[in-house]
């Protein structure tokens, strides 16, 4: 008996909903309108802050670096460590998926074309080519070997700049270990094309060998760094890297302290949503409750009707839950279909934003360039979490509606 009864009440609430389809087809709608632009919204930003990031790890930053003390305080190189099969064991995890020891060395060149200011990094090209890409980005000429002495590789706007080939020299300005002023001649082994103008103009690589001598006078014959640059599945890793690294004997950052900039960048952007979201959940707040209390208002005869014939207000009670669970259903059935066919293509073509640049050329922050064409990042706790509000706010909405619907019964009677 109790089953038939809700599913009469079931089939009632359906047939309210179809004799109100104008109504209901608006609420729907308009439930379906806030999901989709607000889950369209947050995997564009998602999708735009995924890349900003994705951007800056790939300039040598790395999700994580293990520094140096001293070079975490305050850039100085004078004092690079050992990369020992210790700490080579240690960081050889599931949790990071590359790692470069690197040895740190500004430095500039002169010639009659102008001047830069370059960073010389010294790495070991075997596990440096599993960290970026470099090896595979060569326009011309070779990448490092180990046995490379006096060799570079440099970007290809640093080449057009200065006018440089492969095998040309180029004099390096910097000061060594002794703070003495030196100059040395390289020659250029390859030139590459990877990320950035500013990327390509700033970072120079040497092997390790090259670096030794250039810097401490003296080849060590051993793997040493100032900073190990490494790459994680993204920020979760952190609490690994921090368990296994005392903090007085290496200093762990993130991409966030290491380039603040774009990090602000991020979190500005993460605002936006959270404000987005405000505007868009009292929208919806508002377009639902309305046209679901204008809605059981109107029914008040026909329930005052039903009361008389003793239907109690449990069974009414019980018609608005199944009213909202069909609304839901509705409302989600069609939110997909859109999203699907909205966020579903343009993960694939991607969001093209450069006319907002009339310029046409890239937009760099800190060396970072913007993309142009953003590809939205659809989650699964985006649509969760968007999914729950709607559930909250019809919930809601139609509570009140009954709530107040019935509260006029006590007054009459």
């Amino acid at each position: 008996m109790f089953k038939n009864e809700n599913l009469y009440l079931f089939k009632f609430a359906w047939k309210s909903i179809r004799r109100n389809a104008g109504r209901s087809f608006f609420i729907s709608f308009s439930v379906s309108l806030a999901v989709v632009i607000a889950v369209w919204v947050v995997s564009v930003f998602d999708g735009l802050n995924h890349m900003i990031e994705e951007a800056v790890v790939n300039t040598n930053t790395g999700f994580y670096q293990l520094q140096e003390p001293l070079y975490a305080r305050t850039t100085d190189s004078s004092r690079p460590m050992k990369f020992t099969t210790e700490i080579r064991n240690k960081i050889s995890n599931k949790n990071i998926t590359a790692f470069s020891p690197e040895l740190v060395l500004d430095s500039n060149i002169s010639t009659p074309e102008g001047s830069a200011g370059l960073l010389a990094l010294g790495i070991n090209p075997e596990m440096h080519s599993h960290l970026l890409p470099i090896n595979k980005k060569l326009t011309s000429g070779e990448f490092l070997t180990d046995d490379d002495l006096n060799s570079v590789i440099i970007g290809q706007q640093l080449a057009k700049d200065f006018r440089y080939n492969v095998g040309d020299q180029i004099v390096l300005n910097y000061q060594d270990i002794q703070g003495e002023l030196r100059s040395e001649l390289l020659t250029i082994k390859g030139i590459y094309h990877y990320n950035s103008n500013s990327f390509e103009k700033r970072f120079v690589y040497l092997n390790q060998r090259t670096w030794q001598k250039l810097y401490l006078n003296d080849d060590t014959g051993d793997t040493m760094f100032n900073r190990i640059v490494m790459l994680t599945p993204g920020l979760s890793s952190g609490k690994f890297i921090d368990s296994i690294f005392p903090a007085d004997e290496l200093v762990v950052k993130t991409w966030k302290n290491l380039n603040p900039e774009m990090a602000v960048v991020l979190e500005f952007h993460d605002g936006i949503i959270r404000f987005f979201f405000l505007i868009i959940g009292l929208t919806v707040t508002m377009t639902i409750l309305t046209p679901v209390q204008m809605l059981w208002q109107e029914r008040f005869k026909e329930l005052k009707m039903l009361t008389i014939l003793g239907i109690s207000a449990k069974k009414f009670w019980k018609i608005g839950i199944f009213e909202i669970l069909q609304m839901i259903a509705l409302s989600s059935s069609l939110s997909i279909i859109v999203l699907v066919v909205v966020i579903g293509i343009q993960t694939k073509t991607g969001i093209d934003f450069r006319f907002l640049n009339q310029t046409g050329l890239a937009i760099e922050r800190s060396g970072i360039k913007l993309p142009g064409i953003i590809y939205p990042l659809l989650t699964y706790s985006q649509i969760v979490m968007t999914f729950i509000f709607v559930v909250m706010v019809m919930s809601i909405s139609y509570i009140w509606s009954i709530y107040r619907t019935l509260s006029r019964f006590k007054v009459e009677f």
